[in-house]
């Protein structure tokens, strides 16, 4: 799966420095819906990311439809529009997520869908603890546990998903898109990359 998530140059400045809902009414302009959901707060962080000029503007990537990352059977995780000054750290802030979720829209432009928590899942090696870029699993404990957010543990540790992205923990959350199999799930059946 391509996800364009880590550049290398912030990995290597990493090496040196619940239950689920079913479903969330996702309208970005239901104010009485978004303030019962318990993502109320990460909502409200991430509603001007609907514009996606906004999210570049706060330093995100910005999403190319050619990157949307679907798995036939699974549905869709989108298009994965990374902040570089977020993965830059350990830190999970709730309301600042390091990635934006969009789907392609027909026509042209992105829709936000949900974000992406990602933290870099370092290894104690001999040499104290740093990113491990092999698909392998390293032979050194990891440094740093599973962090968690919304009261949900991370998935991972997980290998790269790409050449040049470590192994890493992460947590999707849909936010902004209805889904079937709770808001934590990794994938969205409901979508496809094809047909938004």
């Amino acid at each position: 799966m391509r996800h364009h998530w880590f550049g290398l140059s912030v990995l290597v400045a990493l090496a040196t420095g619940c239950e689920t809902q079913d479903s969330l009414p996702l309208s970005a302009n239901r104010a009485a819906d978004v303030d019962k959901s318990p993502l109320s707060s990460l909502r409200q962080a991430t509603a001007a990311y609907h514009d996606v000029s906004r999210a570049v503007a706060a330093g995100y990537a910005m999403p190319t439809a050619d990157a949307c990352v679907e798995v036939p059977g699974l549905g869709a995780m989108g298009v994965h529009s990374l902040n570089f000054a977020l993965a830059s750290d350990l830190a999970v802030d709730p309301n600042r997520p390091e990635v934006l979720l969009y789907l392609p829209k027909h026509g042209g432009g992105f829709r936000l869908i949900g974000v992406e928590y990602v933290v870099v899942a370092l290894v104690l090696t001999p040499t104290g603890p740093a990113p491990w870029f092999d698909p392998s699993p390293p032979p050194y404990p990891f440094f740093n546990p599973a962090p968690t957010v919304f009261g949900q543990t991370f998935n991972g540790p997980m290998a790269g998903h790409e050449p040049g992205q470590p192994w890493h923990y992460d947590q999707h959350v849909w936010a902004w898109a209805p889904i079937p199999n709770g808001v934590f799930a990794q994938f969205n059946p409901n979508l496809s990359c094809k047909h938004s």
